[in-house]
């Protein structure tokens, strides 16, 4: 008879280590005890080349003794130095854990648990049901999203379980805690990506400070100025915050073509090196950009992420010596203008005075979202653009968008899709009854006339797990028809596709994108609509006829000319509009030239007739 391999560990030998953890754990708890202090310095604990990603250096639960819990304090102190001295959380997490256990320490003191707990082992799996109840009950008053709920739960989670293992809850884990208890709810990131006209915005916006900055017209602290530098960056290469932020000065190198450089960074977490290709300033670009006209008439210097980079490792050579050595080798590096002890003292940008820079830049500039409000600003919407970029360049192939932006394309679409405002207007069925309504009442001169448009609906294209749309839009000569054999003034017969393109506009399965050919066949279609307009015009005079279908016809060349204008200046950047618009004056969409030529040898032939 066969073997079976047992991997069942023995049991003895599982008694022992866990009472060898037991004993551990127990005599940090009597060190932390002895020395009266609360407190961690996990600076101090892992040494002056530990990696921070954050700005916290310390845990402190001083303020949570004396409340009839110091049981709890101590062992959770306790078991929280365990883990970093275990390495195997980062400590930027650590801190998270801590920020969230301060949460179940107001649990505990508020005296709400019932039975009351004051010890570690006293708790029970009804404990941990209360818990979650009241931090839902909390996060209803205080307005949190259930994600932030969550979030919390996970951090005191995570530390109970690492109690449990520890032998500080003398108990076995699996009746304690569930899976699932608070399950993320699909309600959409709250970090969405920014639209191309927000895109545009800050891209300005960084590049007119940065112009100032050289030319001496803007003066800023030095870690405004980094922060500058890193937001240009982090929009042109769309990396990860904690990489970018851990940016090391070898990490530039010459490309393998002209004009281009490497850039190489390293997620720890991952354990991933990612090099990706960037351009550089190259002297030939250089003087083409002085010699332009340009709106802005003084010299621009190079602002490629090359130059830009260097330019961040040159200012900041002769602070490479002060600075601390966890931060000798980073990119980011300033001298401080802080108020307090650490003033003039050589350090590096943060998650936290990065935001801060951030907030100053959208203020000097009055920048303002696509919903009016002031623009939230952050490296992971700037990664997330970056991503719909990138998925627009590659023409929605899933693999070689997740190969731009480092990822498996698993991750990648799980994670970076977002469905922002403006992509929702942009791939929304935009034109339907409300417009239909729109254009009786106000182009027949109704007396329920409306001088603005009305309100549409907006109906968001749903995506996949890999972020391709599912609801494909079929190219037309005016843009995109989500149904072309079943549309509202298509022939129905499930053969012949709508050819009526003269209510595109008009139809309710009408969409449209903003990309430059989008635009240029809407554009292309303005011209025409002109073009029969001014026929018409001509033909029937100012005043209305008896023939109805004319009339009709006139009162929607009337109502759509001026709404395409209203609608493209509205809903898409300025860059792709003007593009669009000098491909028109290039030349039409073929399709409309055709049918231009065909309109004009009809009223060639039959002249007083449509």
């Amino acid at each position: 008879m066969a073997r079976k391999k047992n991997y069942q560990a023995n049991p003895l030998r599982r008694a022992q280590a866990a009472t060898t953890q037991t004993t551990a754990i127990q005599s940090v708890i009597s060190q932390l005890v002895k020395s009266g202090k609360a407190r961690i310095d996990m600076e101090a604990l892992l040494g002056p080349h530990a990696r921070f990603a954050s700005n916290e250096r310390s845990i402190d639960f001083t303020d949570s003794l004396g409340l009839g819990i110091d049981d709890w304090v101590w062992s959770v102190l306790a078991c929280l130095q365990c883990i970093l001295l275990s390495g195997t959380r980062e400590s930027s997490t650590v801190a998270q854990y801590a920020k969230s256990l301060r949460v179940f320490f107001s649990y505990l003191a508020t005296g709400l648990a019932s039975p009351p707990i004051t010890k570690p082992e006293e708790l029970s799996p009804l404990h941990i049901d209360a818990f979650t109840g009241w931090l839902q009950a909390r996060g209803r008053q205080r307005k949190q999203t259930v994600e932030t709920n969550r979030t919390q739960f996970k951090n005191v989670k995570s530390v109970l379980m690492e109690m449990l293992m520890r032998g500080c809850i003398p108990r076995v884990p699996r009746g304690y805690l569930k899976n699932k208890t608070l399950p993320w709810q699909h309600g959409g990131s709250r970090q969405t990506s920014l639209s191309e006209k927000e895109q545009e915005h800050v891209a300005n916006a960084i590049k007119a400070d940065l112009v100032a900055i050289h030319h001496g017209r803007l003066l800023l602290y030095p870690a405004d100025v980094q922060a500058l530098r890193l937001l240009l960056v982090a929009h042109r290469q769309g990396k990860s915050p904690t990489p970018l932020l851990e940016l090391r000065r070898d990490a530039m190198t010459p490309g393998l073509f002209p004009g281009t450089i490497h850039m190489r960074t390293v997620k720890v977490r991952g354990r991933k090196v990612r090099n990706s290709v960037g351009r550089a300033a190259s002297a030939n670009a250089r003087s083409r950009l002085e010699s332009e006209d340009r709106e802005i008439k003084d010299v621009v210097f190079a602002l490629a992420e090359g130059a830009v980079l260097q330019q961040a490792i040159n200012s900041t050579e002769d602070l490479v010596k002060e600075a601390p050595p966890r931060y000798r080798n980073r990119v980011w590096l300033y001298r401080s203008q802080a108020n307090n002890k650490s003033r003039n003292s050589v350090t590096c940008l943060t998650s936290r005075t990065l935001a801060k820079a951030v907030s100053a830049l959208i203020q000097r500039h009055n920048l303002v979202g696509d919903n009016g409000k002031v623009l939230r600003l952050n490296l992971t919407r700037m990664r997330k653009a970056f991503f719909d970029r990138a998925f627009r360049s590659t023409e929605g192939d899933s693999v070689k968008t997740a190969n731009l932006m480092g990822n498996t394309p698993r991750v990648a679409g799980g994670n970076y899709p977002s469905m922002n405002e403006a992509r929702q207007a942009g791939a929304a069925e935009f034109l339907g009854e409300d417009y239909t309504a729109m254009m009786r009442g106000s182009a027949r001169g109704d007396g329920d006339a409306r001088s603005e448009p009305l309100v549409i609906k907006i109906t968001p294209v749903r995506t996949a797990s890999d972020g391709t749309p599912t609801t494909s839009l079929d190219r037309t000569p005016v843009s995109g028809c989500k149904d072309t054999l079943n549309g509202e003034h298509a022939p129905h017969d499930g053969r012949n596709h709508c050819d009526r393109y003269v209510m595109c506009l008009f139809c309710s399965s009408f969409g449209i994108v903003g990309q430059v050919d989008e635009l240029w066949r809407l554009f292309s279609f303005q011209a025409f609509a002109k073009a029969e307009l001014e026929y018409l015009d001509a033909m029937l005079g100012a005043e209305r006829t008896t023939d109805v279908a004319l009339e009709d016809l006139r009162d929607r060349y009337r109502i759509s000319i001026p709404y395409i204008d209203q609608f493209t200046k509205r809903q898409f950047p300025a860059r792709i509009v003007k593009e669009a618009r000098a491909k028109t004056r290039n030349g039409l969409h073929p399709f409309w030239v055709h049918q231009m030529n065909m309109s004009r040898r009809a009223h060639e032939r039959q002249p007083g007739t449509q």
